[in-house]
């Protein structure tokens, strides 16, 4: 799979991940979903690689 996410896209998705991270260790329930979706928000900022992005053939990524 090329790369979709552009380099805003990353930064957000990487500081929003990073904020809901903690939620894996310090909440319980329904706050784990939470944690768990950032660290999807976390590897698809990483790896500028969205599968969502991907499915509905969408693209925020400019090659440099």
């Amino acid at each position: 799979m090329n790369r979709n996410v552009g380099e805003l896209d990353s930064i957000v998705r990487i500081v929003f991940g990073a904020a809901l991270v903690p939620n894996l260790i310090f909440t319980k329930g329904m706050g784990k979903i939470l944690g768990v979706l950032g660290i999807a928000l976390l590897a698809s900022g990483k790896t500028k690689k969205c599968e969502l992005y991907n499915a509905i053939g969408t693209s925020t990524y400019t090659a440099e």
